[in-house]
């Protein structure tokens, strides 16, 4: 443990080369009767080695912006890199997928949203295989670290559960203003398309990313 007076540090990495790649901030979906609509944010954090503090201070929202981000990695020894241009929502076909990602070289951690009008599906990938988590009908998910989870949860509060496209607009640029790790910018996709089948055109496309991607798809089907 490290005392007070002494100046915190991060374990220095045994390949200098390695790198954590996390993406694991903020995304919102709605699967409502008529509609789905799924929001992310596009920030992409690359930490240099292992700095545990920082990713703690990160992602509990303590970190509020990048001038704060910089400096305290510095504080720690720390080298990370940002970047704002990773998409975490798209489209496929008429279903709307949304992603968080925390990818090392040494493993790679997803959680993914798919949802259409009526129905979502929840996937975890670790490595080769992606797991069918959960499943649902009409709901609310958010994907995100413990803040900005925290955070849209409040918003959905104060609107007494009335989420819509604009609500989710309305949080995700919260957020972007309260912690680092969260961009400014984000992306917001709404489908109105209904499906004879909700549930089987998740699981359609979810084949479909498993088979391209050579993952193994397990748990509910």
């Amino acid at each position: 443990m490290i005392a007070d007076s002494q100046k915190p540090s991060c374990e220095e990495p045994k390949d200098q080369k390695e790198r954590r790649h996390g993406t694991l901030s903020l995304v919102i979906a709605l699967a409502g009767s008529r509609e789905a609509v799924v929001g992310g944010d596009r920030r992409s954090i690359a930490i240099l080695g292992s700095c545990p503090k920082l990713e703690e201070e990160l992602y509990s929202g303590r970190i509020r912006n990048d001038q704060e981000l910089v400096a305290r990695a510095r504080e720690l020894g720390a080298s990370c890199q940002v970047s704002d241009g990773r998409e975490k929502v798209w489209r496929s076909k008429d279903v709307l997928v949304g992603e968080v990602t925390e990818i090392s070289l040494h493993f790679e951690r997803r959680r993914r949203i798919y949802l259409v009008p009526g129905a979502h599906l929840i996937v975890d990938v670790t490595g080769g295989e992606a797991r069918i988590t959960g499943q649902g009908k009409v709901g609310c998910i958010v994907l995100g670290n413990r803040f900005t989870q925290k955070l849209a949860s409040e918003g959905v509060g104060r609107a007494r559960g009335r989420v819509n496209e604009q609500l989710i607009k309305t949080i995700l640029a919260a957020a972007g203003e309260r912690t680092a790790s969260v961009s400014r910018e984000h992306t917001v996709l709404k489908c109105i398309v209904t499906q004879p089948d909700p549930q089987a055109a998740l699981l359609r496309v979810l084949k479909e990313d498993c088979k391209k991607s050579g993952w193994r798809l397990c748990g509910l089907q």
